[in-house]
C-alpha cells in the first residue's frame, strides 16, 4: 500500500479545514477537501493537484455525506483519516437567540458530525482494504468550559464530545478505528468575523455585566492583541503529527488557554468529589 494517506476533510473552506487540507497536500498526502458552497474552495481547486478532490458537501444530509465518501473511495480506494471540522459559530446571550439560529447550528455542529462520524465508522470497518482508520472531531475548549455569550456553540461542542466518548466505547478493537477529539483554543482564524453577533439582550446591557465583557473579548481586534493566541497552522501541525500517535489519548487541547480551560475543570471536579463525596 502506498505511503501516501488520504484525509477527509469537512468544512475545507477555510480555518482548521484550510489549513489541513494545504497541509495535508504539503506533506505529501492525499486531501478530500469538502464544504456546503464548493466555489468557496476554489483557492483549493486551482493548484490542479492529482492529490486532491473537491467536493460539494453539506454535512446535515446523509445522502450527501454518504455520497461524498463513495467519491473519495471510487477517486483513491479508502480513506485513512476522516477530519470532522465543519461548524459554525453564534455569539450572543442565551436569551437573545431565537430557537430557530440555535438549533441552525445544532444541525450542523452537532448532528452533521454525528453523520459524518457515523459513515467514517462503517467505511473505516467495511470499506478500507485494511479495515482501520482515524476519525478527528475537531472540538474546542468550549467543549471543556463553557462560557458566557457562546451557550449553544459549547453545548454543541459538548454533546458532541458526549457522543464521541460513547461512539468509542462501542468499537470493537478488531475495527482498529481511533478517535481524537481536537480541543483549539482561540485561534488565529476567520470564524470570529464570520461569526453572527446577534443584538443584546436589554437586561445584559449595562457595562459592568459578564455578557458585556465576554463581546469584547470576542473581537477581532481584542483577540489579535493577545500574544498567546494559536496560530491556525501551528495548530494543525500539531493535530497532524498527533494524529499519527498510537491513539491512546483521547483528547488534545491545544494552546494555552485550552489547557487553562482543562485545568480549572479538573480542580473544580476535585472540589466537587471532595464536597460531595461520602
Amino acid at each position: 500500500m502506498t505511503s501516501q494517506k488520504v484525509w477527509f476533510i469537512t468544512g475545507a473552506s477555510s480555518g482548521f479545514g484550510l489549513s489541513m487540507a494545504e497541509l495535508v497536500l504539503a506533506r505529501g498526502d492525499i486531501a478530500v477537501a469538502t464544504a456546503r458552497i464548493v466555489e468557496s474552495l476554489s483557492s483549493l481547486a486551482s493548484s490542479a493537484c492529482a492529490a486532491l478532490l473537491v467536493l460539494q458537501l453539506d454535512v446535515t444530509k446523509q445522502d450527501q455525506v454518504a455520497s461524498a465518501f463513495a467519491h473519495a473511495k471510487q477517486a483513491f480506494g479508502r480513506i485513512d483519516f476522516v477530519y470532522n471540522n465543519a461548524g459554525q459559530s453564534i455569539i450572543g446571550e442565551v436569551e437573545c437567540v431565537p430557537d430557530r439560529v440555535a438549533r441552525d447550528l445544532f444541525e450542523v455542529n452537532f448532528w452533521g458530525a454525528v453523520n459524518v462520524s457515523k459513515e467514517a465508522v462503517r467505511f473505516f470497518r467495511e470499506e478500507n482494504p485494511r479495515r482501520g482508520g482515524t476519525l478527528l472531531q475537531v472540538s474546542s475548549q468550549s467543549g471543556m468550559e463553557g462560557s458566557a455569550c457562546e451557550a449553544h456553540y459549547s453545548a454543541s461542542k459538548f454533546a458532541l464530545e458526549g457522543f464521541t466518548e460513547s461512539l468509542k466505547e462501542e468499537l470493537e478493537p478488531a475495527w482498529n478505528i481511533k478517535i481524537l477529539i481536537v480541543q483549539p483554543g482561540w485561534t488565529r482564524t476567520r470564524l470570529i468575523p464570520g461569526t453572527p453577533r446577534l443584538p443584546s439582550h436589554p437586561a445584559y446591557m449595562e457595562a459592568s455585566s459578564v455578557a458585556i465583557k465576554s463581546r469584547e473579548m470576542m473581537t477581532v481586534d481584542a483577540l489579535h492583541r493577545d500574544p498567546d493566541l494559536l496560530d491556525v497552522d501551528d495548530a494543525t501541525r500539531a493535530i497532524y503529527d498527533f494524529a499519527h500517535t498510537d491513539g491512546a489519548v483521547l483528547r488534545l487541547p491545544l494552546g494555552k488557554d485550552s489547557i487553562a480551560a482543562t485545568k480549572r475543570k479538573l480542580v473544580l471536579l476535585k472540589e466537587t468529589l471532595e464536597r460531595c463525596e461520602m
